[in-house]
């Protein structure tokens, strides 16, 4: 059967009608999807993020979308103003502000577009507001079209707010095409799901509308392995992203700039997973949903020949997958380890990796592998190349994982992870947080001794903060928190405090932003960096994921006597 015209017809409820129907996948693919006459000009705009660090990631969703819009025969551009900058930034805010405003005008009046799609995440709102808007100055009747994370957290508030014309919720691809089909055609968004949108009313007025979600896709062959690759050719890998890495390879240098530790060492990122098998009971500062509620896995194979051919193309040394949860169904880890092997064994592919874990899981499958007589998921992984294994640990108080809802993870656990991890890998990448409800001296000292006692140098501490979508949004709205970080004072917040909270996140915040504690902010930010100089953190100089430079006299607060702790 020849596959359908448009990619969103070859699904029903999640699940692809036939496998075998061609995809876009390596270069050599593309030349299966030509553009179509009568096809549309999609202007992809890329937002700065982490602007203190040299741009280092390739904004993976927007490279699935924009595969999807050329297997539908529309043609794709890419402005990457994030990779524009080349380097971490240095003037300041209003003369960025100018930059992007410049190179926004000049793309838009070169190129266009029939159709404008932006994307990220909630901590770039800022940014992609003042391009959102720009955008709408510019061209005031050619769609805006928002997606990924900032768009599924809040989809009516961001259509009323950036002024966007429509958002694709959770994942994007098939809700995207159906999108871009309605758009071609002239129909109105009526009853496509996985989509809020606005409309003028007969009084011209706007009036908004959220369809609901879409089906997310299935497992393996009947879902996910059905989507293309990433399109990446537009984006500027070869001279940007890949020679700053991530993961393993910027081990060392990720609180400082970001800067490649070993120029050359090219690296590029994946996703081989969605979801997050703790959905269901998400721990409480997780947005776990935003790629879909489901847990689901690509198949091992399908993976691994991303991964050779992001090797052969690019000449990588490391792949960093960016998946919430990677290592999590261990059956499917030591299926894709066993893939690994075999291709070794038959091409000589190898390449180093690194990706997620949970605590617990590790801990489960050492003990499930003693018993069955064969090494561990860790093990295994390592002799095929995994060399990076991610921890959010957040607390070692049983107190405080309790209370942020952090199922299944124990102390136990967590030693016995941490230490096999170390004792494999050379190192654990584990991050905590600290501020939490319930959060006291005692919690963040029981943190601090769990560290010591397994000889655990953490990636960084950084303060608990409420994100839209998750329970502790909930929390902090109902404890008047989102107000008092905007204005001082506890109290309840309309659509502009919320709004003026989401423009000043920044990079996860400079400062004590939702204090769930009942401390005051001052002794949770003396706590912060009493934590990371006693256990050398690595985040001493910069404050954890802003890149702000901190003042060090606060470094000994609470020091060597435990006195009030």
């Amino acid at each position: 059967m020849k596959a359908p015209e448009r990619f969103y017809q070859r699904f029903r409820e999640g699940e692809v009608l036939d496998p075998t129907w061609p995809r876009l996948t390596d270069e050599e693919s593309l030349k299966n999807f030509p553009p179509r006459p009568g096809g549309l000009k999609i202007l992809f705009i890329n937002a700065p993020i982490r602007e203190w660090s040299f741009p280092n990631i390739m904004p993976l969703g927007h490279g699935y979308v924009a595969a999807v819009a050329v297997m539908d025969g529309h043609r794709v551009s890419v402005l990457d103003l994030n990779a524009e900058r080349r380097k971490p930034v240095q003037m300041s805010d209003a003369q960025m502000s100018q930059w992007l405003d410049e190179r926004i005008t000049q793309t838009l009046r070169h190129e266009k577009p029939d159709v404008i799609g932006l994307g990220g995440i909630i901590t770039q709102y800022s940014r992609i507001r003042q391009i959102a808007r720009l955008c709408k100055a510019i061209y005031p009747d050619v769609p805006v079209i928002l997606g990924g994370g900032i768009a599924s957290s809040l989809p009516i508030f961001m259509v009323q707010r950036l002024g966007v014309d429509a958002v694709v919720q959770e994942e994007g691809e098939v809700t995207f095409s159906e999108l871009l089909h309605r758009l071609e055609t002239h129909a109105t968004l009526e009853g496509v799901k996985g989509v809020a949108y606005r409309t003028r009313s007969s009084s011209g007025e706007w009036a908004y509308q959220d369809n609901g979600l879409r089906p997310s896709l299935k497992n393996r062959g009947m879902g996910l392995d059905a989507l293309p690759w990433p399109l990446r050719g537009p984006w500027p890998l070869d001279d940007v992203y890949r020679v700053n890495p991530v993961g393993h390879l910027n081990w060392k240098t990720k609180w400082i700039d970001g800067a490649p530790a070993q120029p050359g060492q090219y690296s590029e990122s994946m996703i081989a997973s969605r979801g997050c098998p703790y959905a269901a009971v998400a721990c409480d500062y997780c947005y776990a949903a935003y790629l879909g509620k489901q847990y689901r896995l690509r198949s091992p194979s399908d993976v691994v020949d991303e991964m050779a051919f992001l090797k052969q193309r690019y000449g990588l040394v490391y792949v960093h997958f960016l998946d919430d949860l990677m290592m999590t169904d261990y059956r499917w880890a030591l299926e894709f380890c066993a893939e690994l092997r075999r291709r070794r064994a038959q091409t000589g592919f190898e390449i180093t990796w690194g990706g997620t874990c949970r605590t617990n899981i590790i801990a489960d499958d050492v003990e499930r592998a003693r018993k069955e007589g064969r090494p561990h998921m860790l093990e295994q992984a390592y002799e095929v190349g995994m060399r990076q294994a991610g921890y959010g640990v957040e607390s070692a108080s049983p107190t405080i994982l309790k209370s942020i809802d952090k199922s299944g993870q124990t102390v136990e656990k967590m030693v016995l992870a941490v230490r096999e991890t170390q004792r494999i890998m050379g190192y654990a990448d584990c991050s905590f947080m600290i501020g939490s409800p319930g959060e006291t001296g005692e919690t963040v000292r029981e943190t601090v001794e769990f560290c010591k006692q397994v000889g655990l140098k953490p990636e960084v501490f950084f303060f608990t903060t409420a994100y839209p979508a998750t329970t502790f949004w909930q929390l902090a709205l109902d404890k008047g928190l989102i107000s008092k970080a905007v204005t001082g004072q506890r109290g309840p917040a309309d659509e502009d405090l919320i709004e003026e909270y989401l423009v000043r996140l920044g990079e996860q915040g400079e400062q004590v932003r939702t204090n769930f504690s009942d401390l005051p902010d001052e002794e949770i930010v003396e706590l912060s960096w009493w934590a990371i100089h006693e256990l050398g953190a690595q985040n001493t100089v910069r404050h954890p994921h802003t890149g702000e430079e901190q003042p060090l006299q606060k470094a000994s607060v609470r020091g060597a006597t435990h006195a009030d702790l």
